[in-house]
C-alpha cells in the first residue's frame, strides 16, 4: 500500500481518502484484503482510532466489508452511496460504528458544500435550522427530527453531487426508520437541555458555512459529534 504520511489536520478523513485512492487507482481490487488497522496506522502515521473511524465510514458507504476473524476486504471500487444502508444498519453495523463513520462523512460533505453552495442553498439550510429551533421550543421532537433531516439534506444538496445527495438522504431516512433511529430519538431527541444545545451547535455549523471558515466548521462538527456520542454512549 503506497500510503503517504499524514498531511491533513483531520486524521480519519485523511486515511479514508488514502484508501479510496488506493482502490480507485487499482492498487487494490474487489476481493483483495486490506492491511490490518495497525499496519495502516503505521503507514499513514496515525492512531488505530483514526483508522477505525475511516474503515467504519468506508463500510457504511459500501466500499469495504469486514469478515469476522478474517480481516477487511474491498467490496466495491466505487462508493455505493446508500444502496445498502438499511441492510448495513440492521445487520452488522452497530451504533458505535455509525457514529465513527459520521465523524468522517458529515464534515467532509459540509466542506465540499462550502466550496460549491449558492445563496439559495444557504437560505434552504437556514430555513431548516429555523424550523428545528421552532420545533425544539414547542417540544415537538418528531417534527424537530424531520427538520434536522432537512438541514443535513440541504447541506448535501449544496455539494451539487448527486451521489452524495442520495447517500445523505438514505442515511437520514435510516435514522428515522431503523432500530438505530428509534434509539436515537429515545436517547438523543427527548431531553430539552440537550436539544437546546444541539440547535446551538447546528447554528455554529451554519455560521461556519456562511463565513466559509473551514476551521470553524471543523470545531462545530467536533462539538456536534461529541454531544451525540455523550448522549448515545454515555461518554
Amino acid at each position: 500500500m503506497a500510503f503517504k504520511k499524514l498531511e491533513s489536520h483531520n486524521k480519519s478523513e485523511y486515511v479514508y481518502a488514502q484508501i479510496v485512492e488506493e482502490i480507485e487507482s487499482g492498487h487494490y481490487a474487489i476481493g483483495d484484503k486490506l492491511p490490518s488497522e495497525h499496519e495502516i496506522g503505521e503507514l499513514a502515521g496515525v492512531s488505530r482510532a483514526s483508522v477505525r473511524e475511516a474503515l467504519s465510514a468506508l463500510r457504511l458507504v459500501g466500499v469495504i466489508e469486514t469478515r469476522k476473524g478474517n480481516g477487511t476486504y474491498v467490496k466495491a471500487s466505487k462508493l455505493s452511496m446508500g444502496e445498502n444502508l438499511h441492510t448495513d444498519f440492521d445487520h452488522g453495523m452497530n451504533t458505535f460504528e455509525v457514529l465513527e463513520a459520521r465523524k468522517v462523512i458529515e464534515p467532509a460533505v459540509a466542506r465540499l458544500a462550502m466550496e460549491t453552495m449558492s445563496d439559495a442553498h444557504l437560505e434552504k439550510i437556514r430555513l431548516a435550522l429555523e424550523a428545528m429551533e421552532k420545533e425544539a421550543g414547542n417540544e415537538d421532537y418528531d417534527s424537530y427530527h424531520r427538520a434536522n433531516k432537512k438541514f443535513h439534506e440541504a447541506i448535501a444538496e449544496a455539494t451539487r453531487n448527486t451521489s452524495l445527495i442520495n447517500y445523505v438522504r438514505s442515511l437520514q431516512s435510516v435514522f428515522i426508520e431503523s432500530d438505530f433511529g428509534a434509539e436515537l430519538r429515545r436517547k438523543y431527541l427527548t431531553e430539552e437541555a440537550y436539544v437546546k444545545d444541539a440547535v446551538a451547535v447546528h447554528w455554529e455549523i451554519y455560521n461556519a458555512l456562511v463565513a466559509r471558515n473551514e476551521k470553524q466548521l471543523n470545531v462545530a462538527y467536533k462539538k456536534h459529534n461529541e454531544g451525540v456520542e455523550k448522549q448515545l454512549l454515555g461518554r
